[in-house]
C-alpha cells in the first residue's frame, strides 16, 4: 500500500476512482468545479431521500471536467455508541471493497478541510484494515479471484492541511500495518506458526528495530523455574518457548517501564481435558494475545514511542500425548506458589504466571497482559470488545479512554475478592479452576492476580471474543482481528501525555 497527499483541485486528480464521503446535510469534501459539484449534490440528495442506500457508484461524463472517470459517493452516519471516527473507518473500508469489485486500486479520497488530519487518519486506517486479505495459504489464483494490484490511496485537501495530514496519515498507516501483521500471525495454522517459529519471528522483529531479545527453551526453560510453561508444552512435538523483547527509547518521556505479557498458545486441543470438535479447528487463534503484543511492539518501535516497553511471551502447543501434563498434576510456579491442575484446558493462565515472574525480574512498573483466556468473557461481551480487570483506577481509565479512541472496545469487569477463596485447593496453594463454575472470567483474573509481582500495577485484558471473528464485522473479514495493537499504542501515548 502507498499513499500521497495532494493539494490540487479534485477534477485534476488522476485516479481510478474519486471517493466523496457524505453525511446527511452536506458533503464531507470540497466539491471541486461547478459541474462536479452539481453531480455530487444530486447524488447526495438521492442518498438522503432513499435513506437505505449507502453508496452510489457511477462513471462521470466528460462534462464534469474530471480526469478520474469513476465516482463513488458513500453515506457516513455519525451516530450510536461507536467511537467518533469509527463510521469513517467503516465507510473507507466499504469504499475500497466496492472499488476492488471493479478492479480499481488507485483511489482518491476528497477530504474536507474541517475533517482535519485525524479524520483522514481514520480513512487510511479503515482502508488498510478493510483491504486486508490473507491469501498465503491459497493455491493458484482462480479466474474468479484474480491477483489484486497494490492499493494506492490519494488524499486531496487544501494546501495548508497537507503537511500535518501526511504526518498523521503515516502514523496511522504504521499502526494499521502492525495490526494486519498481528492478523497474519493469528491466521497461521498451528503447524506453520509453532512456538519456535513465533519466537524466531519475534527475534527478527527485535533485530530489525534494534531491540534486545532473549529466549528460553528446552531444559533451560525448566531450569529457570518456568515449570508451568514447560509442562503445558511438554506433550507436543513443538516444544515451548518463553521470550523477551526490550524496547528502550533514546529519550524516554516518563520514568516508566511498561511490561506487555502475551498468551502464546499456538494451538490448544485442551490437552487431556480435550475440547469438542466443533471449536477445536479454530484453536490456532489462541495466541491472539501474543499476536497483539508483537504487533504493538512493531508499531511502538516504528513510531519511536517514548516509553520503555518490555514484551514477555510464553508460547506453547497444548497437545494430547502420553507425555502431556495430566489433570491432577501439581505444578510449582516461579514465585513458589503451587498449582493443582484440575483441567488441562485452563492452560493459558498457567503460562502467564511465567510471563508475570519474568516481568518482575525485568523490573517493570506496569504490567498489561493480553490473552484469549476464557469463553466466559467471550460469551458475555461477544466479538465487539474485550474485558479489562484491574484494581488500579488510573490504569482502567487510561485503557478505557484508549479503547474509546481506537475502536478496540473494552468493558470493565470486576476482580471480586469474595470469589478468591474459591481458587484454594487442599493439596496445593491454588487450583487452576475455581470450585464454582460460574463467573469463570473473574476466577481466571483472580488466579492471575496471585502471581502479579509486588509493587507492579497490573491490568488483565481478556480478548477471547474479539481476537478472531467467525464472520465479517465492521471493516474486518473473517479471521484474526489483531485486537489490542491500536489499544496498546494509544494507551502508551496517553500515559506519556499524562505523566510526561
Amino acid at each position: 500500500m502507498s499513499f500521497q497527499v495532494l493539494s490540487i483541485p479534485p477534477e485534476q486528480v488522476e485516479a481510478d476512482a474519486l471517493v466523496v464521503l457524505h453525511e446527511e446535510g452536506g458533503l464531507l469534501a470540497e466539491a471541486g468545479n461547478e459541474e462536479l459539484r452539481k453531480h455530487l449534490e444530486a447524488y447526495a440528495r438521492d442518498v438522503d431521500a432513499r435513506r437505505t442506500r449507502r453508496e452510489w457508484f457511477c462513471t462521470l461524463p466528460p462534462s464534469s471536467g474530471c480526469r478520474t472517470r469513476h465516482l463513488l459517493l458513500d453515506s457516513v452516519r455519525f451516530s450510536g455508541p461507536a467511537p467518533h471516527d469509527e463510521p469513517l473507518k467503516i465507510a473507507a473500508a466499504r469504499c475500497v471493497s466496492t472499488c476492488r469489485q471493479y478492479s480499481l486500486s488507485r483511489i482518491a479520497f476528497l477530504v474536507h478541510h474541517h475533517l482535519a488530519a485525524e479524520k483522514a487518519g481514520a480513512i487510511i486506517e479503515g482502508a488498510l484494515l478493510g483491504d486486508f486479505q490473507d491469501r498465503r495459504f491459497k493455491g493458484a489464483t482462480s479466474p474468479d479471484e484474480p491477483e489484486e494490484e497494490p492499493l494506492e490511496l490519494i488524499f486531496v485537501t487544501g494546501g495548508e492541511h497537507a503537511g500535518p495530514m501526511e504526518q498523521h496519515l503515516r502514523q496511522r498507516e504504521i499502526v494499521a500495518e502492525a495490526q494486519n501483521y498481528a492478523r497474519e500471525l493469528i491466521n497461521a495454522p498451528h503447524h506453520v506458526l509453532t512456538p519456535a517459529v513465533l519466537a524466531t519471528e519475534a527475534e527478527r522483529l527485535a533485530t530489525r528495530h534494534g531491540m534486545e531479545f532473549d529466549v528460553l527453551e528446552g531444559q533451560a526453560l525448566r531450569d529457570a523455574g518456568h515449570e508451568p510453561t514447560w509442562n503445558v508444552g511438554r506433550g507436543s512435538e513443538y516444544p515451548p518457548r518463553l521470550f523477551v523483547m526490550r524496547y528502550k527509547p533514546a529519550n524516554p518521556a516518563v520514568p516508566l517501564h511498561l511490561g506487555l505479557a502475551g498468551k502464546g498458545i499456538t494451538y490448544d486441543s485442551g490437552g487431556l481435558s480435550i475440547k469438542t470438535a466443533e471449536t477445536m479447528h479454530r484453536m490456532n487463534a489462541d495466541m491472539g494475545g501474543a499476536a497483539a503484543v508483537l504487533g504493538a511492539m512493531e508499531a511502538i518501535a516504528r513510531l519511536e514511542l517514548p516509553v520503555r516497553t518490555t514484551a514477555i511471551i510464553a508460547a506453547a502447543h497444548n497437545a494430547v500425548d502420553g507425555a502431556a501434563y495430566h489433570p491432577g498434576s501439581i505444578l510449582r510456579a516461579k514465585n513458589g506458589k503451587t498449582i493443582y491442575v484440575e483441567n488441562t484446558d485452563a492452560e493459558g493462565r498457567l503460562i502467564l504466571t511465567d510471563c508475570f515472574a519474568r516481568a518482575g525480574e525485568e523490573g517493570t512498573d506496569l504490567l498489561w497482559d493480553f490473552a484469549t483466556l476464557t469463553g466466559a468473557v467471550a460469551q458475555a461481551l461477544g466479538p465487539a470488545m474485550g474485558g479489562v480487570f484491574t484494581d488500579d483506577d488510573e490504569l482502567r481509565t487510561v485503557l478505557l479512554e484508549a479503547a474509546g479512541n481506537t475502536g478496540d472496545g473494552l468493558w470493565p469487569l470486576p476482580l471480586f475478592p469474595e470469589y478468591q477463596p474459591l481458587l484454594r485447593h487442599h493439596l496445593a496453594d491454588l487450583s487452576n479452576r475455581a470450585s464454582e463454575k460460574t463467573a469463570a472470567g473473574i476466577h481466571a483474573a483472580n488466579f492471575l492476580k496471585e502471581f502479579v509481582p509486588a509493587d507492579v500495577r497490573w491490568a488483565h485484558l481478556d480478548i477471547a471474543g474479539a481476537a478472531s471473528l467467525q464472520k465479517p464485522r465492521r471493516y474486518y473479514r473473517t479471521g484474526g482481528t489483531g485486537f489490542g495493537v491500536r489499544l496498546i499504542v494509544e494507551a502508551i501515548r496517553l500515559l506519556a501525555g499524562r505523566m510526561g
